[in-house]
């Protein structure tokens, strides 16, 4: 059986209700071996949390990577922010298995390729002076080397660190063990090949690195800085009139900024209000990777999620506190008729990520 045929019948045997699914990776290409494996991204409609999982489905190897649309989303973006798409790959570069949605694993796939095909952003002045920093101190050490063991372990680092090097400098996605080699190739084969030709000879070695620094802007160690004085910053002040409504919004409330990356600064806490109207419900929405703590000041809000498939419900008064954990679908809700309900949110990100949703289930 073809690997197509075969992913093919593997998601109709174990997600005979799959919104759509995706085979890829080097089984489909001339790169496959015997030892291969399908890479099957198997999305989900309502799959309360994403899961990757190696398996044997009859005589085939499978990494399956099962998600929701929403799930999917936030791993390919962070893939990209990585630079390390692998499930963006799999989904660009593979072939749909199925499809429920009349077409958005089509979309999908071309909305992929055309990310893929632009690169990522261009590095910032600090990662390239990091990447120039490792290679540079990694020669210092194989110059040094007398130990043949540790000339031939930092002989490997310096093969990789000059490949991520010159990946990075040249706006190229990186990759781990076999992906970074046909990353570098993808990118540069002639030195992807003087690199492997290198390896075992340090001096030559040296050579091709040193020429991959020249690349990136030369040598860089002595003088080299990463942080200045994080010890002795100003505090920042945010009057309770100051409040910003220039946030994320959810249908049935309204969220006002006080600490975020927009208003003080801040690159790992938001802190804000919510307020709820008097008999008003919120759309139900989660906020990705954030952790979310809630504090009421006043009123008697609702906070409503589903466990084991079925709505709960916490009832919260004034001085309670509510943890919501990440991705996970919920509505704040006020059942007082006449007075609304404020409450006090953190969050562990420095924005207020909100995404919508058409119901609670996870999408």
């Amino acid at each position: 059986m073809d690997p197509v045929a075969a992913a093919r019948a593997f998601v109709e045997e174990l997600f005979p209700g799959a919104l759509y699914a995706f085979v890829g990776g080097s089984v489909l290409t001339g790169l496959r071996t015997a030892t291969s494996d399908l890479d099957v991204v198997v999305v989900l409609d309502g799959l309360p949390a994403p899961y990757r999982e190696s398996l044997r489905w009859r005589e085939w190897p499978v990494e399956l990577f099962a998600h929701s649309e929403t799930s999917l989303a936030v791993y390919v973006d962070d893939g990209f922010e990585q630079r390390r798409p692998v499930l963006a790959r799999i989904c660009a570069e593979g072939a749909v298995v199925t499809d429920r949605t009349g077409g958005r694993a089509s979309d999908l796939q071309s909305e992929l390729a055309d990310r893929l095909a632009d690169g990522p952003s261009g590095l910032t002045d600090g990662q390239a002076d990091r990447f120039r920093y490792v290679l540079s101190d990694l020669l210092d050490d194989l110059s040094g080397a007398t130990d043949p063991g540790e000339r031939a372990f930092i002989g490997w680092e310096v093969v990789q660190a000059a490949a991520r090097t010159a990946l990075g400098v040249g706006r190229a996605w990186q990759g781990s063990g076999k992906w970074l080699l046909r990353e570098l190739r993808a990118h540069d084969a002639k030195l992807a090949d003087e690199l492997l030709d290198a390896r075992d000879d340090p001096a030559r070695l040296a050579a091709v690195a040193t020429d991959v620094l020249e690349r990136a802007g030369g040598r860089l160690w002595e003088g080299y800085r990463t942080q200045g004085d994080p010890f002795h910053q100003p505090l920042r002040h945010v009057p309770s009139g100051a409040l910003s409504g220039e946030t994320a919004q959810s249908g049935g409330m309204r969220r006002l900024a006080a600490v975020s990356g927009a208003t003080t600064g801040s690159s790992r806490l938001w802190m804000g209000q919510t307020h709820v109207a008097p008999a008003t419900r919120s759309s139900d929405h989660h906020h990705g990777a954030s952790e979310t703590a809630i504090y009421v000041v006043s009123g008697t809000p609702s906070f409503v999620f589903l466990e084991e498939g079925r709505e709960r419900r916490i009832d919260a008064g004034p001085g309670d506190y509510v943890f919501v954990p990440p991705y996970v679908p919920h509505r704040e809700e006020n059942p007082d008729p006449s007075h609304e309900a404020v409450v006090v949110i953190a969050r562990s990100t420095q924005e207020a990520v909100v995404v919508n949703l058409p119901d609670l289930r996870q999408h």
